[in-house]
C-alpha cells in the first residue's frame, strides 16, 4: 500500500493570489473542504478556501500567496495519507489496489499484469502489460471488465476483448 493516495492534480494557476485550478481525482469532495489538509510532494498544507466546479475546480492552499508559487505547482498531485483513505463504493478501486494484478479473459487465457490506470474523461483505461512485451488497453467498464478479486489478486476481463484474428 501506498503512503499516500491521490485526491487531486494541479493544472493551472488561476489568478494572481496563488489559487490553482484542481482536477479532482477523488469521488470525495470534502478532501478540499477548507482546513482539510492535503500533501504535495509529501508537504503539508492546508486548504485556505475552494470553490467546486467541473471538470476542475479552484483552491487556495495556505502558504501560496502568490502566481509564480501556484504556476511551480502546475501538474502536481495533492495527497492524502493512505490511512486516511475512505471506503469506496462496491466496485470500486483505488488505482493502487488494482496495479500488479494479474489479468486474464474469461475464457482462461493470460493476458497480462495492469501496469497502470490512465484516467479520461469517459472512462479510465487499464494498461496491461503481456509477457511478451505487448500492451494492452483495456477500458475500465462493466462491458470490458467481468470481475476484480483483489483478495486472488485478478483481474477478469470478456473473451471479446481478445477475440481478434491474426492481420498478417
Amino acid at each position: 500500500m501506498p503512503d499516500f493516495v491521490r485526491v487531486g492534480q494541479v493544472t493551472s494557476p488561476f489568478g494572481l493570489n496563488g489559487a490553482v485550478k484542481v482536477f479532482p481525482l477523488t469521488d470525495f469532495e470534502d478532501r478540499f473542504a477548507p482546513g482539510s489538509e492535503l500533501f504535495v510532494e509529501g508537504r503539508p498544507h492546508r486548504v485556505e478556501w475552494w470553490k467546486p466546479g467541473r471538470p476542475t475546480a479552484t483552491l487556495k492552499l495556505v502558504g501560496i500567496d502568490n502566481r509564480t508559487l501556484a504556476e511551480l505547482h502546475r501538474g502536481l498531485y495533492l495527497e492524502v495519507p493512505a490511512e486516511s483513505a475512505k471506503e469506496l463504493a462496491e466496485g470500486s478501486y483505488y488505482h493502487h489496489q488494482l496495479v500488479g494484478l494479474a489479468v486474464v479473459t474469461a475464457g482462461g487465457r493470460r493476458v497480462g499484469t495492469l501496469r497502470s490506470v490512465l484516467e479520461r474523461p469517459a472512462n479510465d483505461v487499464w494498461v496491461v502489460s503481456a509477457e511478451d512485451g505487448a500492451e494492452h488497453l483495456v477500458p475500465a467498464t462493466r462491458d470490458a471488465i467481468a470481475a476484480v478479486d483483489l483478495e486472488a489478486g485478478l483481474v477478469t476481463v470478456k473473451d471479446w476483448l481478445f477475440d481478434f484474428e491474426d492481420a498478417r
